[in-house]
C-alpha cells in the first residue's frame, strides 16, 4: 500500500533497505525479479512511500542474503513505522539512535534547536566534548575518541556547498556552566562565535535575566523538510531519542519556538553576549597560568 506522506520511520527504513540491497550487489530490477515483485514496489519501499509490512521486510532482506537474526532490528523498525506514533530509539534496538538523528538532520531543510544546559553537539569543539563526557563517567578512551570523531563528522553538515539552515537557541546558563578548564571554555566560545558567522547559521541566546520565562524544559529540535511533514526530536539521557510526528505534538513545539523567539536576544546581541563571556573565560585562564608560574617559582 502506497502513502503520499511517508513518515520518518518509513523513510529511514527505506534508506536502510536500500543500503542492504546495494551491499548485496543487487539492482532493484534483480531483486524485484527474484522476489517476483513489481519493480515499483522496490522503489516505493526504498523511498519510504510504501506502508511496508514486516513480511515484506523479511522477504526483502533474506533475498539480499541476511539471516533472520540480522533482520530483527529492521523488523522492529517496521513495526514502529506501522504504529504511526512517536517512537523511542535505543542503541540496542536499531543500532543506535544517532543513525536516526543523522538521517533526519541530513535531509532537513531547516533545523531549529533549543539547548538549555550545554552547547549543542553541532557547535562543540573536540576538547569541550571530551570534557563533557569525562564529567559524566570514567569511560574507555577509544569510546570517547569515537564519540568525538562522530560529532566532528556530523558538524560537516554546517559547511556543505548548499547547506541547510540551522537556528540555535541556547540558554545563557549553558554558556556559563564550566565544562573542563577555562581554556576549554574560552576556545569553545570563540568557536561558537565563528560558527555563528556562517550565512546558514543563526544563533540566539536565551538570557538568564528573562527569569522563569526562559524555562522551556529539556533540549529539543524541530526539523523541517521540503517534501515531508516536520518532526520533533527529543534527546533521551538513557542513550536514545524520541521522534514525534503527530501534528498536535509538533504544533506544541512550534508554539515553544515562537515564545523562544520573543524572549531571545537578537543575533547581534547574542554575539556580544558570547564574546563577553569568552573574554571572561580568557581572563580566568590567564590567571590560572599566572598562578601555576608563581607556584613553580617558589
Amino acid at each position: 500500500m502506497s502513502t503520499a506522506d511517508p513518515t520518518s520511520a518509513y523513510r529511514e527504513l527505506g534508506r536502510l533497505l536500500l543500503r542492504i540491497r546495494e551491499d548485496a550487489g543487487l539492482t532493484a530490477a534483480q531483486l524485484a525479479h527474484g522476489l517476483e515483485w513489481a519493480p515499483t514496489m522496490i522503489s516505493r519501499m526504498e523511498n519510504g512511500r510504501r506502508m511496508t509490512t514486516t513480511t515484506d521486510v523479511v522477504q526483502y532482506v533474506v533475498k539480499c542474503g541476511l539471516t533472520l537474526r540480522e533482520a530483527r532490528p529492521l523488523v522492529e523498525l517496521c513495526r514502529i513505522a506501522e504504529r504511526k506514533q512517536g517512537y523511542y530509539l535505543s542503541d540496542k534496538r536499531i543500532g543506535g539512535s544517532l543513525q536516526s538523528l543523522i538521517f533526519l538532520e541530513s535531509s532537513a531543510s531547516h533545523s531549529i534547536i533549543y539547548e538549555p544546559q550545554v552547547v549543542n553537539g553541532l557547535l562543540q569543539t573536540p576538547r569541550y566534548t571530551e570534557a563533557l563526557i569525562a564529567a559524566i563517567d570514567d569511560l574507555d578512551e577509544d569510546w570517547v575518541a569515537s564519540v568525538v570523531r562522530t560529532r566532528r563528522e556530523r558538524q560537516r553538515i554546517l559547511y556543505l556547498r548548499n547547506p541547510a539552515r540551522f537556528t540555535f537557541y541556547l540558554h545563557e546558563q549553558a554558556l556559563r556552566m564550566p565544562v573542563g578548564s577555562e581554556v576549554t571554555m574560552h576556545e569553545q566560545l570563540l568557536h561558537f562565535v565563528l560558527t555563528a558567522a556562517l550565512e546558514n547559521v543563526t544563533v540566539r541566546i536565551v538570557p538568564i535575566k528573562a527569569g522563569a520565562r526562559s524555562v522551556f524544559g529539556g533540549a529539543f529540535r524541530l526539523m523541517e523538510f521540503d517534501e515531508y511533514r516536520p518532526v520533533v526530536y527529543l534527546d533521551d539521557l538513557g542513550g536514545g531519542g524520541l521522534i514525534l510526528e503527530d501534528s498536535d505534538y509538533v504544533r506544541h513545539y512550534y508554539e515553544r519556538m515562537t515564545m523562544l523567539a520573543d524572549i531571545a536576544l537578537d543575533e547581534g546581541q547574542s554575539r556580544e553576549c558570547v564574546a563577553e563571556l569568552a573574554d571572561a573565560y580568557d581572563r580566568g585562564s590567564q590567571e590560572v597560568v599566572a598562578d601555576v608560574l608563581a607556584q613553580e617559582q617558589l
